[in-house]
């Protein structure tokens, strides 16, 4: 029996287009931009992100504060903190937690950091392992990973509780007699790289509204396969009314 082309025509044509729509959405389950956990911060809010491409790799990872907090914090006394899951599509990324702190009169040393500015630490350790430092850990916490680890120029300055030792950058420019605006932190605990942190105050935030420059980097890292950025800077959404702190630009190592 001879089979005209027309019937089987629109089932070919059925299946094939079945089959271009399949191959198309392929991308990674892990693709897009994704929310993590939001809590009050201040008289607002603020939430984790991380923002990935089409194969799943991390494009960038940062931390939004809502207008509400940010306008308020200048007018509060007293430090305000808050502890931030990053969402699981962050996974290719090193980064777990954000525990995110406003100082209202800045903190030690005095003469360079006692202004009010934000203190953004990017965790690779679980919250409750970090929370579980205490001032007596000084074995852990003064056992610190090689100096190639870290970028040139760093050292590190003694063990905070439930943070970690913090590693400064000496080179930086309020080491130098200039005013502190922004700066990048490293921490360790334990001989392993546990966070990286953008400090940054207030006022530069306010007055320069979008910022980026990039991340000195290490000779080593500790989690190999992993992502890391090469970049760091905030920007302000004025229709959102929100600002955006984030680490971008991101590398396998």
């Amino acid at each position: 029996m001879k089979i005209k082309f027309e019937t089987i025509r629109f089932p070919f044509l059925l299946l094939a287009f079945a089959m271009l729509l399949h191959a198309c959405d392929k991308r990674d389950p892990w693709a897009g931009s994704f929310v993590g956990e939001e809590k009050t911060f201040g008289f607002g809010k603020a939430r984790t992100y991380v923002i990935n491409d089409d194969d799943g790799k991390p494009l960038e990872i940062g931390v939004v504060i809502d207008e509400a907090a940010f306008n308020n914090f200048n007018s509060m006394s007293g430090d305000h903190e808050v502890t931030l899951n990053f969402p699981q599509e962050a996974g290719n990324t090193p980064f777990l937690h954000q525990f995110m702190g406003f100082a209202a009169h800045g903190h030690e040393p005095a003469g360079i950091y006692d202004v009010p500015h934000f203190d953004l630490h990017f965790y690779t350790m679980p919250s409750d392992e970090r929370e579980a430092i205490t001032p007596f850990d000084t074995i852990k916490g003064n056992f610190t990973p090689s100096p190639d680890y870290f970028p040139a120029g760093y050292g590190p300055t003694g063990l905070v509780p439930q943070m970690g030792n913090h590693w400064i950058d000496f080179t930086s420019p309020e080491f130098a007699g200039q005013s502190f605006t922004e700066t990048f932190i490293w921490g360790s605990y334990d001989g392993k790289v546990t966070f990286l942190e953008p400090m940054i105050t207030h006022d530069f935030i306010t007055d320069t509204h979008d910022f980026e420059e990039e991340l000195k980097q290490p000779a080593k890292y500790d989690q190999p396969g992993k992502y890391y950025p090469t970049k760091h800077g905030f920007a302000h959404d004025h229709d959102k009314k929100e600002y955006r702190i984030y680490l971008k630009s991101f590398v396998q190592r």
